[in-house]
C-alpha cells in the first residue's frame, strides 16, 4: 500500500472540508493515510467528526502549528520531521498556507519521495495586504516550490494563472484539481428556513462565509442596506461567525437593520440549510475556489458573485449566476433585483454535477498520486502510473 501523509495546520472551513473529503473517498485498498493536523485550529464540526474519521485514517496532532508567525514555527518543524521519519510515508500532502511552509520544509529534510501542495488561494493573492508583504510571500512560495515541491495542486485556474504571473515556478510544476463536494440529500426550503427561523413567501439573499477581511462583509451589508431599505420583500442572512462579527452586528444596530439582515453565527448545519436562500451573494476579496459557492450550486440556488479569481470559475453568466465587479453595489443590486430571477435552479446544480463531483476529484488526485517523479538537476520530470481499473 502507498503510505500518503495529509499535513493540515487549519481543521476548519474549507480546509478542513477539502481534507477530510480526501480521508473519506481515497480507495482505502490502495493507501494508507495518515491526517496531520492542530487540534488547536479545529473547529467544532471537525471535532464531531473525528471519531469517524479514524475508521479511515490515522489522526495525528501536532498542535504547535499555529497560524501567525513565531517562534512554535521551528517547535512545528521539529515536530513534523519526528513525525514524518516515524510513518515513513512515500508521499506527503501539505495544505495551504503554514503546514505549506513547515510541511514542505519538514518533508524535505525527512526525504520522502514525493512532496504535493494545494495551496487553497495564495496569501498573495490578498489585493488589500502591503506591496512588501507580498513581495516576502511570493519570494517564500518560490523558494519552496523549487526546492521542496514535486507538484502543485491548484484548485482554480485563477490560483494558478496567479503562480504563473508571479513566476512561482515552472508550468508544469502546477495541474488543476478543482475542489468538489459530494452529492446529498437536502432539506426543502420551507423546512430550512423553519431551522433558521426566516420567515416563508419573501426573498432571502444570504451567504455562509467567515466574518473575516477575505469575505469583504461590510460590502455584503452595503449592498444589503440599499435592498431592504428599498424593497420590504427581500430580507439578508448572514451565516457564519469570525473576527468582524460584533462590529457587523454593530454596524446592523446603528442602522435600525435588525429583523432585515439576520446575523445567525456559526452553524453546522451551514452546507445543507443553504437552499433556504433564493440568491447566494458572495462579496469575496479573493479565493482559491469557495466550498460555500459549490455549496449553493448543489443546491441549486442562483449566485450572484464578486468578479474575482475563484468566483469567476464557479459562476458562469446567465446559467448559474451572474458576475459584479468588487466595489460596485449598483451592479450588484441589478444582479439580484433584476437578474438572477430569469436562472433555472436546474441550470445551477448542473454545473455543479459536471464540474465539481467528489468523484471528479478524487479519480484525478488518485492519478495525481500514482505518478512517478524522478529528479534530474535540482528540477523533477514526472512518469505517468497508469492505475488498473
Amino acid at each position: 500500500m502507498i503510505r500518503i501523509a495529509l499535513v493540515v495546520e487549519a481543521m476548519r472551513d474549507g480546509e478542513r472540508q477539502h481534507v477530510c473529503d480526501i480521508v473519506r473517498n481515497l480507495n482505502r485498498e490502495k493507501y494508507k493515510i495518515y491526517l496531520i493536523y492542530s487540534e488547536v485550529a479545529a473547529n467544532p464540526v471537525f471535532k464531531g467528526e473525528r471519531e469517524e474519521l479514524k475508521s479511515y485514517a490515522k489522526l495525528i496532532e501536532c498542535n504547535s502549528m499555529v497560524r501567525s508567525l513565531g517562534t512554535k514555527d521551528f517547535k512545528a518543524y521539529k515536530e513534523l520531521v519526528r513525525i514524518l521519519r516515524n510513518i515513513k510515508s512515500d508521499i506527503v500532502h501539505c495544505h495551504s498556507s503554514k503546514a505549506g511552509i513547515v510541511g514542505r520544509l519538514a518533508t524535505k529534510k525527512v526525504g520522502v519521495k514525493r512532496i504535493i501542495y494545494t495551496p487553497n488561494a495564495y496569501a498573495f493573492q490578498n489585493a488589500q495586504i502591503s506591496g512588501f508583504k507580498r513581495w516576502i510571500y511570493i519570494e517564500a512560495e518560490k523558494f519552496l516550490s523549487h526546492h521542496a515541491t514535486d507538484m502543485t495542486i491548484s484548485v482554480s485556474k485563477g490560483e494558478m494563472n496567479e503562480a504563473l504571473k508571479y513566476k512561482i515556478d515552472r508550468p508544469e510544476i502546477f495541474t488543476l484539481i478543482y475542489n468538489a463536494i459530494p452529492d446529498i440529500k437536502l432539506p426543502s426550503k420551507e423546512e430550512a428556513r423553519k431551522r433558521l427561523g426566516l420567515k416563508d413567501h419573501i426573498k432571502h439573499v444570504g451567504v455562509t462565509a467567515r466574518c473575516s477581511q477575505q469575505k469583504n462583509p461590510f460590502e455584503f451589508l452595503s449592498i444589503a442596506e440599499r435592498i431592504v431599505k428599498e424593497k420590504s420583500d427581500v430580507e439578508f442572512v448572514y451565516i457564519g461567525d469570525g473576527d468582524y462579527y460584533q462590529d457587523m452586528q454593530k454596524w446592523i444596530e446603528e442602522r435600525g437593520l435588525f429583523g432585515k439582515i439576520h446575523m445567525l453565527g456559526y452553524r453546522s448545519d451551514a452546507a445543507e440549510v443553504v437552499c433556504a436562500f433564493d440568491v447566494y451573494l458572495s462579496t469575496a476579496l479573493f479565493e482559491g475556489l469557495t466550498y460555500s459557492v459549490i455549496e449553493a450550486m448543489r443546491a441549486g440556488v442562483p449566485i450572484v458573485a464578486s468578479n474575482v479569481v475563484g468566483n469567476n470559475e464557479l459562476v458562469e453568466d446567465g446559467v448559474n449566476g451572474w458576475l459584479y465587479e468588487l466595489g460596485d453595489v449598483d451592479g450588484a443590486l441589478e444582479k439580484i433585483l433584476s437578474k438572477v430571477d430569469k436562472i433555472k435552479s436546474e441550470d445551477v446544480y448542473r454545473i455543479y454535477s459536471k464540474k465539481f463531483s467528489i468523484y471528479r476529484m478524487i479519480e484525478k488526485l488518485e492519478c495525481m498520486y500514482g505518478l512517478t517523479y524522478i529528479h534530474k538537476d535540482n528540477k523533477a520530470y514526472k512518469i505517468i502510473y497508469h492505475r488498473e481499473r
